[in-house]
């Protein structure tokens, strides 16, 4: 499971390590960065997770970003409450894949929620090529 994290929405994507795909799926409000967690326990629970995918909100030149600390408490407050544990991945030009993306899309909403969504699936695409 990944996020792509936000102080007003955390997009999220499910995937497959065996066929290397993913798939958007929800994109849950943030209130300065904190979810729902009762609604994020509910997705948890559902789905079983064995790996949580954080993107690593990284400026362009590399250097640490301002959201950083923000998506740091967050990815360790994934594995204290659900105790699984999660890699972060660098997720420079997820956003703007993921705005291309909904600018192809025919139907369906074109949100910010949305993109969050698409930029979770992203940065779960890009953590399995890694991989290779």
């Amino acid at each position: 499971m990944a996020f792509d994290f936000g102080i007003k929405n955390i997009g999220i994507a499910i995937g497959q390590e065996i066929t290397k795909t993913a798939s958007t799926f929800y994109s849950i409000t943030a209130v300065d960065g904190q979810p729902n967690w009762s609604e994020l326990d509910k997705i948890i629970n559902e789905w079983q997770p064995h790996l949580f995918v954080v993107g690593d909100p990284f400026n362009m030149d590399g250097t640490r970003s301002k959201i950083q600390d923000l998506a740091d408490r967050f990815s360790n407050s994934l594995n204290k409450r659900y105790d699984i544990n999660i890699e972060k991945t660098d997720e420079r030009l997820s956003s703007r894949e993921a705005k291309e993306r909904l600018e192809k899309e025919t139907i369906g909403t074109k949100d910010s929620s949305n993109k969050h969504s698409i930029s979770a699936q992203v940065i779960l695409e890009d953590w399995f090529r890694s991989k290779d």
